[in-house]
């Protein structure tokens, strides 16, 4: 696909969203929610809020209003002019006078909507501000100053987001921008020189404590922006070396990332790779062989996520196109780093690509071994495993599978060593009582800041990092040949006794994390061509003795 393809594919998506965009917005002057793009909340009246991140659709509005593109009726138009000022409108109204915004509850002062939706309106005032009224113009930019003030006040507190300090970064200079004051430019640059301290010499953004690919293509957008915005060269060699990474994860069958990674995402957002792709060969390939991924949803992408993430999707095929449309594009010549190597082994990371002729396999050292295979000649995923999971006496989960890159592990080129033991798995969901509570003290003590951070941290430490070990433990040894792959695991520990159930399982996750799980084609594989222990169910009883189980996938026409 040429870059002129590629933007008549980004265009072409676009367009076919507006219909959908504009029925999320309250378009009637006189409503008390003119302007609000949560549906959910203005329409059908269904959650008690607006969704501060819903106003990011103002990024899109805005671009077709500026540009003309061939079949569109919105450049120029004046009623799309007049949505986008109720929707800038709406935008100021709901935020806080301390100048931050809530994304999932009440006085939550949430660090990535005060700097995903200050980013994206920002974006929206480059493309439309000019057509603005000067009362709207002048409103935008007091609330996006107050957001900076707030941003240069505030840091992320429950772990260290790469992406949403990226975010923050564009967001305050975009800010900058927009009122001049140069405190916004070093709060910025405070942002970015934490994240560039922070990669990995392996190339990834720490995300969590550890790498995800998947996250990784969308906190890299943030940060082309920033360096387009900065032209520095620190921040193109930083993310030079995020493609280089990367693009070790791009499979065989056109998706990325995966349970093998620290979030277990498997999104592709493009336009960091589109933007970078006249710097970076890495980039140039990536954007290449991830297009048809796009189209034919190999990818997580536009076609299968959630709200949640949809105006972010959206908006990056804005900055896609943007890119693939650009008359001075040279894209380089695409290049995929390490293609011939046998071995890519990441530690920091605890993510492994091992490359025979036949075969790709992607091991996840820091996930308990977690092992993706895919046929080189055939495109296709053809084993998955991602460990097992089980149900301990009183109802608890308990799995293998859970990030942690400290654990002792060896990696060959053709073997794999690892142990560890299981850990119980917490994957809670709310109640009405448990919800009304929460609401309650949101409403009440949650309104003074310094509770707001303490009950933030408290929730992530339950959903995402809270580790309970079970005294059952897992012993597995990947070994791989040229044509074929044996996986060999020893249970063992008196912990099996708390076991009710356990089962070796192709595709799951154990952690909290709402950009994963989008449903991708490879899911829908009827079998995986693996013969040995394939059965799901398995007797705990016989973990305290010692359980052992091998499986082995052929690539020479045998099972």
């Amino acid at each position: 696909m040429t870059s002129d393809s590629a933007a008549t594919f980004y265009r072409t998506a676009i367009l076919a969203q507006v219909p959908r965009v504009l029925s999320l917005m309250d378009r009637e002057r006189l409503s008390p929610t003119s302007g609000c793009c949560d549906r959910t909340f203005w329409a059908w009246k269904f959650v008690d809020l607006p969704r501060s991140r819903f106003q990011e659709a103002l990024c899109v509005l805005g671009f077709l209003y500026a540009t003309p593109l061939p079949e569109s009726t919105y450049h120029k138009n004046p009623q799309l002019l007049e949505w986008i000022e109720f929707g800038l409108r709406f935008w100021a109204s709901i935020q806080h006078r301390d100048g931050s915004f809530d994304e999932a509850y009440p006085f939550e002062r949430s660090l990535a909507a005060t700097a995903f939706t200050t980013f994206y309106v920002g974006e929206c005032l480059r493309f439309v501000e000019p057509g603005l009224s000067a009362d709207t113009r002048s409103l935008a930019h007091s609330a996006m100053a107050r957001a900076g003030r707030w941003l240069a006040r505030n840091d992320e507190t429950h772990g260290f987001l790469s992406n949403h300090l990226a975010a923050a970064a564009a967001a305050l200079l975009h800010a900058h921008r927009a009122s001049g004051d140069a405190l916004f430019q070093r709060r910025a640059r405070y942002f970015l020189e934490r994240i560039l301290r922070h990669q990995s010499r392996e190339g990834w953004y720490l995300e969590y404590g550890g790498a995800d690919p998947g996250y990784q293509t969308h906190g890299s957008f943030y940060l082309a922006r920033c360096w387009q915005m900065l032209g520095e060269a620190q921040l193109e060699a930083s993310l030079t070396r995020s493609m280089d990474f990367l693009a070790h994860f791009v499979h065989a069958d056109g998706s990325l990332g995966g349970e093998y990674a620290s979030r277990n995402t498997q999104t592709y957002y493009p336009a960091a790779f589109e933007m970078m792709a006249s710097r970076s060969p890495a980039a140039s390939w990536i954007a290449e062989r991830m297009r048809p991924s796009l189209e034919n949803a190999a990818a997580a992408s536009l076609r299968c996520i959630d709200s949640y993430n949809y105006f972010p999707f959206l908006n990056n095929y804005v900055f896609a196109y943007l890119a693939c449309a650009d008359a001075a594009r040279s894209a380089l010549t695409p290049q995929e780093p390490s293609a011939s190597a046998g071995l890519c082994w990441f530690p920091e990371a605890g993510i492994a690509r091992v490359r025979r002729e036949r075969f790709d396999a992607y091991v996840g050292t820091a996930k308990g071994g977690t092992l993706k295979v895919f046929d080189r000649r055939q495109g296709r995923l053809v084993y998955s495993d991602c460990g097992y999971i089980g149900v301990l006496k009183g109802g608890r989960l308990f799995s293998s599978q859970y990030q942690d890159a400290r654990l002792p592990v060896e990696v060959r080129e053709d073997r794999v060593t690892l142990e560890r033991d299981f850990c119980e798995v917490t994957r809670p969901v709310p109640s009405p009582f448990a919800f009304l509570l929460f609401r309650l003290f949101m409403l009440t003590l949650g309104r003074i800041p310094a509770l707001a951070r303490w009950v933030k941290n408290l929730l992530v430490s339950v959903l995402i990092y809270r580790k309970r070990r079970v005294a059952v433990r897992l012993r597995r040894v990947i070994v791989l040949s040229d044509v074929e792959i044996r996986v060999s695991d020893h249970l063992s520990g008196p912990g099996g006794v708390r076991a009710e159930s356990l089962r070796w399982e192709q595709m799951f996750t154990t952690v909290h994390m709402g950009s994963s799980r989008y449903f991708i084609p490879n899911e829908l594989q009827p079998c995986f061509h693996a013969s040995g222990d394939v059965q799901r169910e398995l007797p705990p009883e016989r973990i305290a003795s010692g359980l052992s189980l091998e499986r082995r996938v052929r690539f020479d026409g045998e099972a």
